[in-house]
């Protein structure tokens, strides 16, 4: 009889993982999360010299006397923008923000964060110093111009900005399950809710003249109505988002054009056209003061299964309106980026990389009179572009006069962790920027690779291409794909390029990176065997009290917890408004839960191995 040799003993090393957390593992971890999201590991404290919100824990009290106050002092900027919210003679003139002082009416001790206070001990000024001509001088607005640049609707401030690098549309949804939903539409403007998209450009438009004509603006805004019934001009008129006052659009560009050098009529800007402004509503209605533009596109989507289930969401309460005695349309901002680099787009994407590099770096708009329009080291460009933000144009990017240059990545970080900025608050800032930052990692990760026996000649003759034939083609290429040359000089365009390959280097957010990216798991799943478990997270900026704190709210998180004063309608309102703080929440929520509940990087185990 044959004996059966006993079956070999199971490894139960590499199942370690599926072992579940023992108690005192849980209770460490939550400690610690309690420890790292409370109120006193999250407050931030402003710097009185950058005047960024920085975690406490990177804040030093600083005597004056240790203080060269002549670092932080900016002797070009004009005296009548120099602050005044604190006794700045007592500080030496340097520009602060008062803040970061323990006292604004006389000489006292500053809150300095550890970065500028490593500069200062150097000596030299911070580079992330306000009087590195980071201080925008809002505070020295009059206050018929700052009440208007604050008041302003998107519409309005489209109306008196130089330049545009993006299209916004509007979406207004009725609230099905709202008191006033099917109620007259006199009645009823608390059960609407609304969505603005904003849609990036290839390139910068250019305007001549303030308001723009009506061709212009008809290419940049547009609205959307979606309901049981379309909505007649009474409907239109009490949506404010979409209405345009022109007293306050006449108030904030004939302060532009005599405040800001960038606005300044010239031969490229003709100023103030006072005929546009009266034609804004249509023909006779100059004595007008405030309705919709006549030439925005206004359409209508009716309500159907459809369209539910397309614009339909799973976060509880979306739906919500306010209650009868709160005001207010929700406007919800979501941002396209244009950076379509798939294999389809390939040969665009390597003719426009050529016509970049051909025209010195720089983007072509072909308008009347053929600008050009550099985007990426453009000083003017931010002032043109939100004129609400840099109104007395001192402050934009690659600015020359800066003691301490800063790359535009740099500095945008920078406006987005100012303690209560504008910036913070723009809804198409950061999407504006963004793209241009994209648009910028392409052209300086691109690199043209050809046969070395044919380097010379494919370089005299790139140096030969017309730059206005290839701009031609690239749009052309970019309304069809498959487009067809109409004569010889296209076609021998496209033959060059052939010879010509576009080599990028990793470029976050291109299909190309992510790409990459899934590749990197595939291997890692190959190598590791496939994932156990799935986690889905799901932080709610809306309901969480840290958007408040991260919004300069005076609040104490573990009193909030306890229970929001705030309706559901305020809070999201709240959210809304708060993009950047919403923003830093989430990031905070997910590096916190990475780092403490998984563990990740540390020695030990987490909650799920």
């Amino acid at each position: 009889m044959t004996s059966v040799p006993p079956a070999p003993e199971e490894d139960t090393a590499n199942f370690d993982y599926l072992e579940i957390a023992n108690m005192e593992l849980r209770r460490a971890i939550i400690s610690e999360w309690q420890q790292t999201m409370s109120t006193a590991a999250l407050t931030t404290v402003v710097c009185a010299v950058c005047a960024r919100d920085t975690n406490i824990s990177s804040i030093v009290f600083v005597k004056p006397r240790k203080v060269d106050f002549a670092l932080l002092c900016n002797p070009l900027l004009p005296d009548n923008l120099q602050p005044s919210s604190y006794n700045r003679v007592a500080y030496g003139g340097a520009i602060l923000h008062p803040k970061g002082l323990t006292n604004i009416d006389g000489l006292g001790d500053l809150r300095i964060c550890k970065e500028c206070r490593s500069d200062l001990a150097r000596p030299r000024m911070p580079r992330f110093a306000l009087a590195n001509w980071l201080y925008y001088g809002l505070e020295k607005l009059p206050n018929s111009v700052s009440d208007a640049f604050r008041r302003a609707t998107p519409v309005e401030r489209i109306l008196v900005s130089r330049a545009r690098a993006s299209k916004i549309s509007y979406k207004f949804s009725e609230l099905p399950g709202h008191v006033m939903y099917k109620k007259p539409a006199v009645t009823s403007q608390r059960c609407v809710k609304g969505n603005i998209a904003i849609h990036p450009q290839d390139t910068t438009s250019f305007n001549e003249v303030l308001p723009p004509s009506a061709e212009s603006i008809r290419d940049t805004v547009c609205a959307v109505f979606v309901g049981q019934t379309k909505p007649d001009l009474q409907t239109i008129r009490q949506l404010t988002p979409i209405l345009v006052r022109k007293s306050r659009v006449r108030i904030m560009i004939e302060f532009l054009v005599a405040h800001n050098p960038h606005y300044r009529v010239g031969e490229t800007f003709k100023g103030f056209s006072k005929s546009n402004l009266d034609n804004l509503f249509g023909p006779g209605t100059q004595g007008v003061d405030e309705d919709v533009l006549c030439s925005m596109e206004i359409g209508h989507i009716g309500r159907s299964d459809g369209v539910e289930g397309a614009t339909s969401s799973y976060i509880p309460g979306q739906e919500d309106g306010p209650a009868k005695d709160e005001e207010g349309v929700l406007m919800e901002n979501v941002g396209y980026t244009d950076n379509d680099d798939t294999p389809v787009n390939y040969r665009r994407m390597t003719m426009v990389a050529l016509a970049h590099c051909l025209a010195d770096g720089r983007f072509l708009k072909v308008q009347a009179g053929s600008k050009l329009i550099p985007d990426f080291r453009n000083p003017n460009l931010l002032s043109w572009l939100f004129p609400h933000l840099d109104p007395w144009g001192i402050g934009g990017f690659h600015k020359h006069e800066r003691f301490t240059p800063l790359t535009m990545a740099q500095q945008l970080k920078y406006l987005l962790s100012v303690h209560d900025s504008p910036f913070r608050k723009d809804p198409d800032f950061a999407f504006v920027y963004y793209n241009i930052l994209q648009k910028k990692a392409v052209y300086d990760s691109v690199t043209f690779r050809v046969s070395g026996h044919e380097r010379e000649s494919v370089v005299q003759q790139l140096l030969k291409v017309d730059v206005v034939v290839l701009n031609r083609l690239i749009a052309a290429f970019k309304e069809n794909p498959h487009y067809k040359c109409k004569n010889a000089e296209e076609s021998s365009i496209l033959k060059l390029l052939l010879k010509v390959n576009a080599v990028s280097h990793d470029l976050p957010g291109s299909n190309g990176y992510k790409i990459a990216l899934r590749n990197q798991i595939r291997g890692l799943i190959n190598d590791e065997g496939t994932p156990t478990l799935f986690i889905t997270l799901n932080p709610s900026d809306r309901d969480h009290p840290l958007v408040r704190l991260y919004a300069g709210d005076e609040i104490v998180l573990e009193d909030a917890m306890q229970g929001e004063e705030l309706s559901r309608w305020k809070r999201t309102i709240y959210a809304a408004e708060n993009p950047a703080a919403c923003a830093k929440f989430f990031d905070t929520m997910m590096t916190n839960f990475i780092s403490t509940v998984l563990r990740y990087g540390r020695s030990g185990r987490g909650l799920f191995g």
